[in-house]
């Protein structure tokens, strides 16, 4: 029983110090998860309701930043799998897990100016277009967001190499 106790008190000490981790990014944006195991790129600033506006839904499987640019590759849920296909949830998220399908978005700090999605070439062609220097790399990886890894997706083990920096690629580490 004593190890009973000893093993929910850490397990809730774990939670709460993950929760209490700075997940701030630049300016006002930070990386949240949702209930459906989907991380998000959100606003800090409150909306009229007190809830933090979602600038990026879906799921961010890696992403690069500076102080003027956040870039992200995303994995959008809803794209992937078709509600009238009447699945129970784990089957959804395997379908998720294993799809190659993802979306590309560039987010302008200065003006929080919101690009995409996009296909890969559209992507590439977009940040010539808008001015995202070139050594600006998608180098983080939101795999350690979460204490336990919930998410299996298949991008995680083999990430497309032309536009993420996997030499590197690091994990989701405050600053």
């Amino acid at each position: 029983m004593k190890n009973m106790k000893r093993i929910i008190i850490l397990s809730f000490l774990s939670i709460l110090l993950v929760s209490c981790k700075d997940n701030s990014i630049e300016k006002n944006y930070e990386l949240d998860y949702n209930p459906n195991e989907e991380i998000n790129l959100v606003n800090k600033q409150k909306s009229g309701i007190g809830y933090n506006i979602i600038s990026i839904p879906g799921h961010i499987l890696f992403y690069g930043h500076s102080k003027d640019y956040i870039i992200v590759i995303q994995k959008p849920s809803d794209s992937i799998y078709n509600f009238n296909e009447n699945l129970k949830y784990d089957k959804m998220m395997e379908k998720v897990f294993k799809s190659n399908f993802n979306q590309f978005w560039i987010l302008k700090v200065k003006n929080d100016s919101l690009f995409g999605p996009f296909q890969k070439a559209e992507y590439l062609k977009k940040r010539k277009e808008i001015g995202v220097p070139d050594n600006l790399k998608i180098n983080y990886s939101t795999e350690e967001f979460y204490l336990k890894v919930q998410r299996k997706d298949i991008q995680y083990k083999n990430p497309d190499s032309e536009v993420v920096d996997v030499k590197n690629l690091m994990g989701n580490q405050p600053k």
